[in-house]
């Protein structure tokens, strides 16, 4: 009975106390490509985790520390020591005992107690972060194992109150100013409602600051529409082909950069469905634009497609590593009038070919029709 008792006690004053490690730490973005390559995050990379303790660790009691989000490198020993707040003549020291799997390195409390509110210092560990994703947290977490089994574990810091140490995020992000040209059907959808000439994307790119980056030095760009044929309209030399100026006078691409500027190089695919465009990164990566210019109807230029567009892009490094925006919307190309489309219509002496089209809006507007047959374009305004 009295042993029952000494032991109810001690259960009593573990549920009254306030048992909860807190967790301090930095909260720091790491490149996830950068983790790719490299495979690890080092004592070099990171900001020691420090635990704060909720109650007084004793003498042969055992620590457990765990990391989530990452593998301990279990060929590299780690270290847990104390600020020794409490103020003991003779400071608690810490064996490192083993790995328990790849997330928990446990620890003995060997020489003397360690005083409630110390602050212990976990660090000469390395991660693995083989298994990073996007988005991923990278935190630790620890409690205390009493070497008396009645007591059990103690003093574990809460999941709530553990601040995520580390956060895996895209080292490269893009944000568009997409394309909303609006083809007005009044003037042969050969040119834009409210600025004439011209449709503007904007590229917004970001290399994120973080831990372990890349050094980009080329990037490349794909937009992607259904037709962009009216680049031909700046065929000078009229021999079917876009020289570099022509194609650039057409779809013109301009760094936002006022020094130490990136170069851009554009080429448009024989089906003049994609744009790619490579930027060579000479400093820092620059944000640019991509002007489509058309000719509009003053000029005879060509009857613009409806589309939508996407835009994508890959960077690259000198050596290994690469990043990657997946493919997003660019905006779209959008007519002020209806549009219908006729896929295959048979001409001969022995057929009798009829189409009716009408005006049905409230708004006053022509009606065009556009004939394209042999690889030839014909237009007529119907009057």
């Amino acid at each position: 009975m009295f042993k029952k008792t000494l032991v109810a006690l001690a259960l009593s004053g573990l549920s009254t106390a306030a048992l909860a490690a807190s967790v301090t730490g930095a909260d720091e973005k790491v490149s996830l490509e950068g983790v790719a390559v490299v495979g690890e995050l080092t004592q070099d990379d990171l900001a020691d985790p420090a635990f704060v303790q909720g109650a007084e660790y004793i003498v042969n009691d055992v620590i457990a520390i765990t990391v989530t989000g990452a593998k301990f490198d279990t060929t590299v020993d780690p270290v847990l020591s104390t600020d020794n707040n409490g103020g003991a003549t003779t400071p608690a020291s810490f064996a490192f005992v083993d790995f328990q799997g790849d997330n928990v390195a446990r620890f003995r409390v060997s020489t003397a107690n360690s005083a409630k509110g110390d602050t212990l210092t976990l660090s000469t560990f390395t991660l693995d972060t083989s298994d990073a994703v996007a988005k991923g947290k990278v935190s630790f977490s620890s409690k205390a194992i009493s070497v008396n089994p009645s007591i059990g574990d103690y003093d574990a810091s809460k999941a709530t109150s553990t601040a995520p140490a580390y956060t895996y995020v895209s080292q490269l992000t893009s944000e568009l100013g997409k394309f909303d040209g609006v083809i007005t059907t009044s003037k042969g959808r050969q040119q834009f409602a409210t600025d004439p000439l011209k449709d503007v994307l904007t590229v917004d790119l970001t290399n994120v600051s973080s831990l372990k980056p890349l050094t980009f030095t080329k990037l490349t760009h794909v937009l992607k529409g259904s037709d962009f044929s009216f680049a031909m309209d700046y065929d000078a030399d009229k021999d079917g082909k876009l020289s570099t100026a022509e194609l650039g006078n057409a779809l013109t691409v301009a760094t936002k950069a006022t020094a130490n500027a990136d170069t851009f190089a554009a080429k448009l695919n024989d089906n003049m469905t994609e744009l790619t465009i490579t930027q060579t990164v000479d400093t820092d990566i620059d944000s640019f634009t991509v002007t489509a210019n058309v000719k509009g109807q003053a000029a005879k230029g060509s009857v613009l497609t409806k589309q939508s567009f996407t835009f994508e892009t890959t960077a690259t490094t000198a050596s290994t590593g690469s990043a990657s925006i997946p493919a997003a919307s660019a905006g779209a190309w959008t007519l002020d009038g209806s549009s219908d489309d006729i896929e295959l219509m048979p001409f001969g002496t022995e057929y009798a070919q009829s189409i009716t089209v009408a005006n049905r809006g409230s708004v006053e507007g022509a009606i065009t029709v556009t004939l394209k047959a042999e690889g030839k374009t014909y237009t007529k305004e119907l009057t």
